[in-house]
């Protein structure tokens, strides 16, 4: 994992040169408005609302959910706190990461979902399955219904709402190989619940570079 916290470390040390070099410039702000521009999302969670009639069939199944890592539960739901993210200023195109995860469990079997990637190019959520808290395989597990997606900024912060979550055909076979006890109650397109992104922002020009000046 170091050479990928390396370029994000690398992407936002030029950011912020960038933005501090804009600043200097007659003009640069005022332009900054008709450029191609990148935002930056840090601090803030996601936070996941649990549908009722998966909550039910959870617990008919005699299956727990609990938050885990540095996840946390709240009156609004789940709680994942965003590590670091970007986006497209005007498309919203990109990746938001999260720390936490969930835990299923089931008498001595326990199943951990975490380390979330949201992307928003392709719709999807994906995080680590396996057996520990950090361990297991990275797969798409929910894909994103965007179709009532409310976006609402508000000055160096921003809410995205209206985000259903319904699970993978991947992510329904390794639940039903764990709890389905050789039945199929997970479902490709099965709800799952509602998220909502809240994260502080930091918007910056997208700045041409070439390696080969280097």
């Amino acid at each position: 994992m170091r050479p990928v916290r390396t370029r994000w470390l690398a992407a936002i040390t030029a950011a912020a040169i960038a933005a501090i070099a804009l600043s200097l410039v007659p003009g640069a702000q005022a332009a900054k408005a008709t450029t191609d521009a990148d935002t930056l999302l840090y601090g803030g969670a996601t936070t996941v609302q649990l549908d009722p009639a998966a909550a039910g069939a959870l617990t008919s199944l005699g299956i727990s959910v609990a938050p885990s890592g540095r996840a946390y539960a709240g009156k609004s739901g789940i709680s994942f706190p965003i590590t670091f993210g970007v986006v497209d200023a005007n498309t919203l195109a990109g990746q938001i990461r999260h720390a936490g995860g969930l835990v299923f469990t089931k008498g001595a079997t326990k199943v951990y979902l975490s380390r979330y990637f949201i992307d928003t190019n392709t719709a999807t959520l994906s995080g680590l399955v396996g057996t520990s808290k950090t361990g297991g395989d990275r797969a798409d597990l929910f894909s994103l219904d965007l179709s009532n997606l409310k976006v609402q900024p508000k000055g160096n912060y921003i809410t995205l709402s209206g985000v259903t979550l319904k699970l993978t055909a991947g992510a329904a076979a390794a639940l039903n190989g764990a709890f389905g006890d050789g039945a199929a109650p997970f479902t490709e397109g099965l709800v799952i619940g509602s998220a909502t992104v809240r994260a502080h922002t930091w918007t910056i020009p997208v700045v041409p570079y070439s390696w080969g000046t280097w």
